[in-house]
């Protein structure tokens, strides 16, 4: 039985923190859309405003428009790859940070390792995404 509330019963709202005002962006950039929206989930998920591509030439236009913190990319987008991607949003944007990801991972993380840039391997969890733009947000900041 639901108990019949009076004005005077009624409890108070729930208090709510304030909303973040500054958000933190990125921008997931993967042609296999569940993988895609999957990550783009757990990272909104983990307070971060979230875009989504599912093409190098789509996330450019993106890149045009909108400032963004991180770019997370896959290197095997189809079409022009995460490598030129990355050097284009560069262009656009210098003090972006990137992380690539590929099922690929010897070669991605050889080039990645390399040239000091984060790289994540295929299938990842959830959690080492969300650690790996955080450490690559701390990176940018202390440069």
């Amino acid at each position: 039985m639901t108990p019949i509330l009076s004005l005077w019963t009624c409890p108070e709202p729930a208090k709510t923190s304030a909303p973040k005002t500054l958000y933190q962006r990125v921008l997931v950039v993967e042609d296999e859309l569940i993988i895609g929206e999957i990550a783009a989930e757990a990272l909104a998920d983990a307070g971060y405003e979230v875009f989504t591509a599912a093409s190098a030439e789509e996330a450019e236009i993106i890149l045009r428009d909108v400032s963004v913190d991180v770019l997370f990319t896959d290197i095997n987008l189809g079409g022009q790859d995460g490598f030129g991607l990355a050097q284009a949003a560069l262009f656009l944007q210098p003090l972006l940070s990137v992380v690539f990801s590929s099922g690929r991972s010897r070669i991605g993380h050889g080039l990645c390792e390399s040239a000091g840039v984060p790289f994540l391997a295929k299938p990842y969890r959830l959690t080492e995404l969300v650690e790996t733009v955080e450490h690559a947000l701390r990176g940018a900041a202390t440069q």
